[in-house]
Formats: C-alpha cells, structure tokens, sequence
C-alpha cells in the first residue's frame, strides 16, 4: 500500500512538472499577460479580486484592487500606491516562488495548449486559486516593465526587507 501511494505521487509530481514546464515554454520567448480572478483564504477570511498579470522568464508584473507587485528576477516590489507604500526585498525571501517548485502549484491546460486555471501553494502554506479569463502572448518586453515606474519621493513610506 505505501509503495502505491508513492507511485501515485511521483506521478501526480511529474504530471505537475510537466505542467509548469509547458507554462514556462509558452513565456521562455514571449511576454505571457492574463487576466484572472483569484481567491484564497487568509486567517479564515476568503480573500478574492481581479488581476492583470505579466509573465516572463524570471520576471512578472501584477495589478489588482490597487495593489502591485513587480519582479525583475532579484527583487520584489509591493506597492500601494494609494497609501504611497512599498515593500522591497529579495525574491529568495518575498514568499512568492511557487513557479519556481513545481511540488507546489497545479496547472491546468485547455486543448491548444493555453493555461486556464492554476493553484499555488505559497512558501508561508496559502494556496492562491487562479481563474484565467483571458491571456495573449506578445514579444519580449524590456526590463524595465518589471520594475515600478515610480519616483519615490520623501510622502512614499518604501520598507526594504
């Protein structure tokens, strides 16, 4: 019985690496950009939004009910911008590398190959579920477009951690 259960997750593992691998494909010569829904439960509480992602190779862009979040590849910034705060800090430490370890997301594919949904467990234990509405893939974007555009000033609070 024990030797069952391990097959079964060494396939269900391979089965999400596969996944991730064709998701990481489809943005390994592209800029992937979707909006989705997303909902998850933090201290009991469903937390739930809309969202407007950029994926591309180590680097991704998000904006959702007023918050964004950039990654470059080395750091993560987190801003409010309506409160003038931002969270800076190393992608090692921002708690958001589920991309990264294929044991903690799940992929789901429609027939041509395009992701409609995700889960992704974060590195704190949250699991995020994501519902893609709509995705287009576009050529490279510079680097720049993973980075905020903004000049913080002396009324930003900026935190680096």
């Amino acid at each position: 019985m024990a030797a069952m259960l391990l097959i079964a997750s060494a396939a269900a593992q391979q089965m999400q690496h596969a996944a991730l691998e064709r998701l990481r494909a489809a943005i390994s010569d592209s800029c992937l950009t979707f909006k989705c829904t997303y909902s998850m439960y933090v201290s009991q509480t469903r937390v739930q939004g809309e969202a407007e992602v950029m994926l591309q190779g180590n680097a991704y862009a998000m904006r959702g009910n007023g918050i964004e979040v950039y990654c470059d590849g080395t750091k993560v910034w987190t801003l409010d911008p309506s409160l003038k705060e931002a969270y800076v800090e190393p992608v090692e430490n921002a708690g958001v590398n589920a991309l990264l370890d294929p044991s903690s997301s799940d992929i789901v594919f429609d027939t041509a190959g395009n992701p409609v949904s995700a889960s992704f467990i974060m590195q704190d234990g949250l699991k995020v579920d994501i519902k893609i509405i709509s995705a287009t893939k576009s050529k490279i974007k510079p680097e720049d477009a993973f980075r905020p555009q903004v000049d913080f000033g002396s009324d930003w609070i900026v935190t680096e951690l």
